[in-house]
């Protein structure tokens, strides 16, 4: 079971990160605002998959957009609307 955990995990991760990667072409940085990247990417693309937590969602798309270089999660309590 905590296999299955925590291959869901690495899974959602990798998706979430591929996306925002793909769609960080159609984003501009626009200082800390989190609707850039962060948001777009916890609504649109990684909480519509199932196998996700909205806190596993956070890390992914905060991961992704930062390394992105676009403004990540910017507090621990913003789950755009989740």
């Amino acid at each position: 079971m905590a296999l299955s955990r925590a291959a869901a995990t690495v899974a959602v991760v990798l998706i979430a990160a591929l996306l925002v990667a793909a769609s960080t072409e159609r984003a501009t940085a626009d200082g800390d605002d989190p609707h850039v990247c962060y948001c777009p990417c916890m609504q649109d693309q990684c909480m519509t998959m199932t196998a996700g937590t909205k806190e596993e969602c956070a890390r992914a798309c905060d991961t992704g957009c930062r390394e992105g270089g676009f403004p990540g999660q910017p507090n621990r309590f913003e789950f755009c609307g989740f």
